[in-house]
């Protein structure tokens, strides 16, 4: 009789600890963690792509998510965050570098809006995107000049293009640029621009001052051109790409444009890791990396 019971017990406590197991396991993936009201962009180390997180007031935007191979590592850096669900995702153009992660992230987040270009490609991460997007029933925008999403807090992110003036024979020129401004301080992200894209961007805003400038296409030569610098005046850059890729970014031509414009302060994923930039008006202007 008492070896019954005692069989009965030790069972009961296995089930206990099992259960508690699969409860803390569900704890983790889901977040539990309270997402900071903090106002902070977040330049997540993906290899050779993009993917920015802007945080505050406890929502959560996400533009671009790397590459396929890094779309787990974006789902899960948001996760430890504690990004429950977010306000709104941006695909800036439809390269496999800059969405291949993003069906990985609509599968592992409910999005309150999604914006991206009118452009298309015929690739495999293209039409992920877009079955995640139909999966969640969601619908997707596609922004206009000046179009603004303000977050709770009063930060907001404005889209400023791409014009009508920038050709769609190079995606890279058709990505949508955005800036992020938090009361005074304010993150221009480029995207993949190129030289059309930076012209027509100062024929329609000739004066963009910004805090810190996410370099286009990668620092690539073609992108972040004097001309741009001059216009917007950074006191700081962050560039994404990968260690040794294959594109030699970032490029001398960049990093010179970089240095002959006062921009001390340049923080290259493939070095620093992750980049975290708070922008809170008590917070120090320096990144930190991650």
């Amino acid at each position: 009789m008492k070896k019954t019971l005692r069989r009965i017990l030790f069972c009961c406590a296995a089930i206990v600890l099992a259960l508690n197991g699969i409860l803390h396991l569900t704890d983790t993936l889901a977040g539990r963690r309270a997402l900071t009201e903090a106002t902070a962009v977040h330049f997540i180390d993906v290899g050779q792509g993009d993917a920015a997180l802007l945080l505050s007031g406890g929502q959560a935007v996400l533009i671009d998510a790397g590459t396929k191979e890094g779309g787990a590592a974006v789902v899960r850096y948001l996760q430890d965050l504690g990004v429950k669900r977010l306000f709104a995702a941006v695909a800036t153009h439809p390269h496999a570098d800059h969405i291949g992660g993003m069906a990985q992230v609509l599968e592992a987040f409910p999005v309150d809006a999604f914006y991206m270009g009118t452009e298309t490609a015929n690739t495999a991460a293209y039409s992920k995107m877009l079955d995640a997007l139909e999966a969640r029933g969601v619908r997707p925008s596609v922004p206009k000049d000046g179009d603004k999403l303000e977050f709770s807090s009063g930060a907001s992110l404005t889209f400023l293009g791409p014009d009508g003036d920038v050709p769609a024979s190079n995606l890279n020129d058709r990505s949508l640029i955005t800036l992020f401004r938090a009361g005074d301080r304010s993150v221009l992200l480029m995207g993949d621009a190129e030289a059309a894209a930076e012209q027509s961007l100062l024929r329609r805003h000739p004066a963009l001052p910004c805090d810190i400038l996410k370099v286009g296409h990668h620092g690539g030569a073609t992108s972040t051109s004097p001309a741009l610098l001059e216009a917007v005046t950074p006191s700081a850059a962050v560039i994404s790409c990968g260690l040794d890729n294959d594109y030699g970014h970032p490029s001398e031509q960049a990093l010179e444009n970089l240095s002959r414009a006062g921009v001390a302060d340049v923080r290259v994923t493939a070095q620093a890791g992750t980049v975290v930039i708070p922008l809170d008006p008590t917070s120090s202007s320096k990144e930190n990396a991650a």
